[in-house]
């Protein structure tokens, strides 16, 4: 860091994720920013737990000052969590990521080939309906797109490379597609992403919503990964040995993986909904519901939505390839027609589990996993189902707009 650095700034934002993704942040005067840096910020490292957040703990925030960027004069800074001693903090999303790519991790080869681009969708709403009505690839410009484009715009001016943005299949809702990043940088740069849409949208008049399914009978929101690892697929799209066991991890550990990647209630609203929503642990070349899919050099991961906290994602899609890797797992042969056309007969031949139904179910699965316990700290495991499974429970005692049209005068 040099002066150069912070040459016109007036604050730095020392931002983090808690358990659930949700961005946090301490503003700090950037006269005070070399000294986070050199020691660490003081916080309440209770705000991890989010919603469930109960005793206080003193914690301190480390800035990465890699990821230091500006708009105006203010900056916005990564940060990991750090004991009060200065030790890293293994409850801390982010920690447990750069654990996992750290060069003592037993992933840490994968993690050094890994690379991912990221399809991140969205919908615009405006006093709760969707802010236009345009379809697929509309070529209509309008407020949303323009919110889009400008969100983009920040992100180049950030660091972080954009291939494309577009209006998706359902009204209002829009999709930016990253540059292929490695592991910590990609999570990075999707929660830079997420923020920078909200805080756009919001400057607009309008609302930005990363729910995977905000609007009943609309498209839902995904969060595909593009995985690209070489030697993985061959020319012709046709996977290697090792690409073949590479895929089998997430086959094998896709309904654990479901508890990182479709995180909340509403989750499970857009799974198993839809010609290209997944509903089960299948892959394929050309069938876009399956959970895997192979094209253009990669292997596309396609259950995850953009409410899943990207660091706990991306760590989760590592364990699960270096699983596949690591005991020569089998995919089986690819499904590719429709699975809601699938033939038991097949059972086998074709590799073919359900996701998750539920939020429940998933934290269930995640929690059977040897590999995926193994893998993460205790502490974060726990905060993150126990959050999560007050939401579940919370949900089944809420009485919904359905049940009241249903049975209100059928009873």
């Amino acid at each position: 860091m040099t002066e150069t650095d912070l040459a016109g700034l007036a604050w730095v934002r020392l931002t983090f994720v808690d358990v659930f993704g949700t961005s946090n942040s301490l503003q700090l005067p950037a006269a005070r920013y070399a000294e986070a840096v050199a020691a660490g910020e003081l916080f309440d490292g209770s705000a991890l737990q989010g919603r469930s957040r109960s005793l206080e703990s003193d914690m301190r925030l480390a800035p990465d000052p890699g990821t230091l960027h500006r708009v105006g004069d203010v900056g916005r800074v990564a940060c990991t969590v750090r004991t009060p001693a200065g030790d890293p903090w293994p409850g801390d999303p982010r920690t447990a990521l750069t654990a996992m790519v750290g060069a003592d991790s037993p992933i840490s080869d994968l993690a050094s080939a890994w690379t991912a681009a990221a399809e991140l969708e969205l919908y615009l709403l405006d006093d709760g309906g969707p802010v236009d009505r345009s379809g697929y690839f509309d070529d209509r410009e309008g407020l949303g797109m323009t919110v889009v484009r400008r969100a983009a715009s920040f992100l180049l001016g950030a660091g972080v490379g954009v291939l494309s943005c577009h209006h998706e299949a359902g009204p209002g809702q829009y999709e930016i597609d990253l540059a292929p990043l490695g592991p910590l940088a990609l999570a990075d740069a999707l929660v830079l992403a997420k923020q920078t849409v909200r805080e756009v949208a919001a400057d607009a008049g309008i609302l930005a919503t990363f729910m995977a399914r905000p609007l009943d009978g609309e498209a839902g929101s995904g969060l595909h990964l593009n995985q690209v690892v070489p030697g993985m697929v061959a020319d012709g799209g046709h996977l290697s040995e090792e690409g073949r066991s590479f895929v089998a991890g997430f086959l094998t550990h896709a309904r654990a993986l479901a508890a990182l990647g479709s995180p909340t209630v509403n989750s499970y609203k857009r799974l198993h909904a839809g010609p290209e929503a997944p509903g089960a642990a299948v892959w394929a070349h050309v069938n876009r519901a399956a959970l895997v899919r192979i094209g253009g050099g990669g292997i596309e991961y396609r259950a995850p939505d953009a409410s899943a906290n990207p660091y706990l994602l991306v760590a989760g899609a590592l364990v699960a390839a270096a699983d596949g890797l690591a005991n020569n797992l089998d995919p089986g042969p690819p499904l590719e027609e429709l699975v809601d056309s699938y033939d038991p007969s097949l059972a086998n031949a074709v590799r073919y589990q359900p996701l998750p139904r539920s939020l429940d179910e998933a934290l269930d699965a995640l929690l059977e996993d040897d590999v995926f316990v193994d893998a993460f700290d205790h502490r974060l495991l726990a905060n993150l189902v126990s959050g999560r499974r007050s939401e579940a429970e919370e949900y089944r005692g809420h009485v919904t707009a359905w049940e009241l049209e249903r049975y209100l005068d059928e009873c």
